[in-house]
């Protein structure tokens, strides 16, 4: 259906003056036609849009900055866990016990990063197990991955995050500490003595550490693996003396992420093109959107037919303006990406062409001024208009969140079939009419 058309300030000048003067412009769509033609102006924000909202199948998490474990259970997209998968390195070339070596306790620390979500009195309870499957460092660890552990929990332990609160004064910053079952450490004494670290990782795997779902809000929460802070202490004593060992990640021990997401109790309906009020991206492999215009070329070409011109796409913005009221606690992602969608086996992505402009041009950013996200994709439209949709290689868009490998932070934005009509998406078109 053909909106009312809108025309801004800047835009009534620019018609005016095109209009008055005939002249062909320096700047607009300079690239786009001939030097010799005289184009009239104009703008449209009607073009018919389809739209849905698609899971993501899995991300590659591995060697990511941050590890996440939590468990939330948002009101508008559902629940969502996390939990990672790491190996451990011994902090010296080689490590003896010492005779007579006897396990006393064991605590795995670690250095908090950040969090996602609510952490006001809202606990979580992490588990830690330990792999008994080998890790390389040339495999693909994926989001959807899961490793074989022992069966036996190492630690079942209730916390409150607290990631802003240092420890104490030596310490800057918030440090999570759980303390784990003593035959963990029993079994690493036992094994022992470690002549090189390889010997050491044949012996231990690493340990899974994720978090237990449940019906509270609660959060995600990132840690620092390779920091100072994170370490698997191990306490002993052998005949000698009362010690401790340090255990630690490195950059080049193998760590990956694994998120799963629950929308059965969201607001979220998946893969439905016709009733789109709102549209939801997601990351951690959560949910990104498919967005499509099916008639923006018969549009174009139902206007060269009656006016005897062609089009010019001078600029085509497409916008998203906010659904949420909730930002405070579950703040918008930083930015967001548009791609080209390749629905092959893996539903793979294409770079659009304007992308290839520069980040400012392209947009994607969040304006919390606003509560809006902008994509300017010029190239890509007229690609569509010229071509047809599929000669460029994709159909439609895929917008989802970036970095989104790293990244728990969701957003809901309004679909073409928003109860808001002047905040529904939408592309708006500066076109020419070019006159040979």
């Amino acid at each position: 259906m053909m909106k009312t058309r809108v025309l801004t300030l800047i835009f009534f000048i620019t018609l005016i003056s095109f209009s008055a003067c005939r002249k062909t412009p320096e700047k607009i769509g300079n690239d786009l036609q001939p030097t010799n033609s005289y184009i009239t102006v104009d703008f449209t924000d009607s073009q018919d849009i389809v739209t849905s909202t698609f899971t993501v199948p899995y991300l590659s998490t591995k060697q990511l900055g941050y590890a996440f474990i939590g468990n939330m259970n948002d009101p508008i997209f559902g629940n969502s866990n996390f939990d990672f998968f790491t190996q451990y390195s011994l902090s010296t070339s080689s490590l003896y016990w010492g005779d007579g070596a006897v396990a006393d306790s064991v605590v795995l620390c670690m250095a908090y990063n950040g969090y996602y979500g609510d952490t006001i009195d809202k606990p979580l309870t992490a588990k830690v197990f330990e792999i008994i499957e080998d890790m390389y460092a040339d495999s693909t660890y994926r989001s959807n991955m899961v490793l074989e552990c022992e069966p036996e929990e190492l630690a079942n332990y209730t916390f409150i995050p607290r990631p802003l609160t240092p420890i104490d004064t030596v310490i800057d910053r918030g440090v999570l500490r759980i303390p784990l079952d003593v035959s963990i450490a029993e079994k690493l004494v036992a094994n022992g003595p470690y002549e090189t670290n390889d010997g050491f990782k044949e012996q231990f795997k690493g340990l899974r550490v994720m978090c237990e779902k449940n019906e509270i809000p609660a959060s995600a929460v990132s840690f620092n693996l390779t920091h100072s802070y994170s370490y698997l202490r191990v306490y002993y004593h052998n005949d000698d003396d009362t010690l401790s060992y340090d255990f630690r990640v490195t950059s080049s021990d193998v760590r990956f992420n694994h998120y799963t997401h629950d929308y059965s109790n969201s607001e979220i309906t998946l893969f439905d093109t016709v009733n789109n009020p709102k549209l939801y991206v997601q990351g951690a492999a959560g949910t990104r959107v498919w967005v499509k215009f099916p008639n923006i070329q018969r549009w174009a070409r139902n206007i060269s037919d009656s006016l005897n011109t062609n089009i010019a796409i001078n600029e085509a913005k497409l916008i998203l303006s906010g659904a949420v009221t909730d930002t405070a606690m579950y703040n918008p992602p930083a930015k967001l990406v548009a791609a080209g969608a390749k629905f092959d086996a893996d539903t793979t992505y294409a770079i659009l062409p304007d992308q290839y402009i520069s980040s400012e041009y392209f947009g994607g950013g969040y304006s919390a001024e606003t509560g809006q996200v902008w994509f300017r994709i010029s190239e890509y439209i007229q690609n569509v208009i010229q071509n047809g949709l599929y000669a460029t290689q994709c159909d439609g868009l895929l917008i989802y969140v970036d970095q989104g490998s790293s990244s728990p932070h969701r957003w809901a934005f309004h679909g073409p079939q928003s109860d808001s009509l002047d905040k529904r998406i939408r592309l708006e078109v500066v076109y020419s009419m070019i006159n040979d």
